[in-house]
């Protein structure tokens, strides 16, 4: 019991680390915990548990960098835009206190949900499989038809297939290594472009309103937390609809608006999606994240021991994790103000270049520019960025159409 607890605060000490650091992910460190299972002779289900706490305090931790930075990753990319303009406004704490609310809120929720819904997820995998592809199909609809305007509906839809179609050139062949290749598209599509914008239009931060935060209205956000966890348990058993689009579906069905029912909402989505990757292993035996592959990987099997074992290290690292996110969140927004925040942006927009160029080469950072291109677009021509997700919908769309090697053909790939 103790090894496990030591573990698990292991795995909150380097989810910490990945979540400060843009570009560095949970996905980069567990290969390496995989590795280290062969050499250590350390008991699979200990290293299991640094992987899973590391995994939800990187959930909690990277929306800092998002909030304060505009370095996202997937899950954080949808909360960039109004955590900047909450920023620019002097409520970046508020943004954190907001994204703690939904992410502790939509673990316990998502924890209470895991054995009754893992009872159903079995059959209704089973049932939607074959008609995934329309499934995703009918997200894009909503989501391109959610413009309104034909002039938005047609950048919408010119944008989501470019960066699809970016997606399939880079995700299915060999110009880049596959585990490596969402770095330089996501850093490009919702982290560089956001920066470039920033520093170009010279953002100065206002000082912050650290003490004095508007309160959380716990009734008033229940409505958009239920919504975010019940989108990210869909998101959990499907592939292809990430944490972006399960928001944007919850807003739909709950009519939901506002900046803080959309942070509670985006949050809890990519924390419920979080936990439900690794229920996967145990309902319908498919990993759901590249965390759950390295749980995979290190356990032969997933039985309802191991699974309880996963859920409670998650509620023990999740309830560290919203501690120092508000720890953490408080210092970033005390100190933001007064540091250049042009220089900032360049540098970090360096760094994500820097470790493009580390693991993918030179080809990496032709997507890295490629991907930026494209990221630029939505901004410009006044269209939710959401519909940047096509590069990995679009390839997702084709693999369950069985469609995808007949394309790459047609292009002569």
């Amino acid at each position: 019991m103790l090894e496990a607890l030591a573990c698990t605060l292991l795995g909150v000490g380097l989810g910490t680390f990945t979540g400060l650091i843009p570009g560095v992910h949970v996905n980069n460190l567990a290969p390496l915990l995989v590795g280290a299972a062969a050499v250590s002779g350390l008991p699979p289900m200990n290293l299991v548990a640094v992987i899973v706490a590391m995994m939800m305090t990187h959930t909690f931790i990277s929306y800092i960098p998002a909030t304060f930075l505009g370095a996202p990753e997937a899950g954080t990319e949808l909360s960039v835009l109004p955590a900047h303009r909450m920023l620019l406004e002097g409520r970046g704490y508020e943004v954190i206190r907001l994204t703690a609310f939904g992410c502790l809120g939509a673990l316990v929720l998502s924890a209470a949900l895991a054995l009754p819904l893992s009872l159903v997820f079995a059959p209704a995998y089973g049932f939607i499989q074959p008609q995934m592809h329309w499934l995703l199909l009918a997200v894009i609809v909503v989501m391109i038809a959610l413009e309104r305007s034909r002039s938005g509906i047609l950048w919408a839809t010119t944008i989501f297939l470019l960066s699809g179609l970016l997606g399939l050139f880079t995700l299915d062949t060999n110009l880049v290594k596959g585990d490596v290749a969402l770095m330089p598209l996501l850093s490009g599509l919702f982290g560089v472009s956001v920066l470039l914008l920033s520093a170009v239009h010279k953002s100065n931060l206002p000082k912050q309103n650290v003490d004095n935060p508007e309160p959380l209205e716990l009734r008033a956000n229940v409505k958009a937390l239920c919504a975010g966890t019940g989108a990210g348990v869909l998101t959990g058993i499907i592939p292809g609809i990430g944490p972006s689009q399960g928001t944007v579906l919850a807003q739909l069905a709950t009519r939901s608006s506002g900046m803080r029912d959309f942070l509670v909402g985006v949050s809890g989505v990519n924390t419920a999606k979080a936990l439900f990757s690794f229920v996967a292993l145990y309902a319908i035996a498919r990993p759901r994240s590249g965390a759950a592959v390295a749980v995979d990987q290190l356990v032969d099997k997933v039985g309802l021991n191991e699974l309880l074992f996963l859920i409670v290290v998650a509620l023990v690292a999740g309830g560290i994790a919203a501690v120092l996110h508000l720890k953490l969140g408080k210092l970033a927004a005390r100190h933001i103000g007064g540091l250049p925040y042009r220089e900032i942006c360049l540098v970090v927009i360096g760094g994500m270049v820097a470790m493009t160029l580390w693991y993918a080469g030179m080809m990496g950072l032709l997507i890295l520019a490629t991907a930026t291109a494209v990221g630029v677009l939505p901004a410009v021509t006044k269209v939710k960025r959401t519909h940047c997700m096509g590069v990995i919908m679009v390839p997702c769309i084709l693999y369950f159409a069985g469609m995808k090697d007949a394309v790459l053909s047609a292009f002569g790939l």
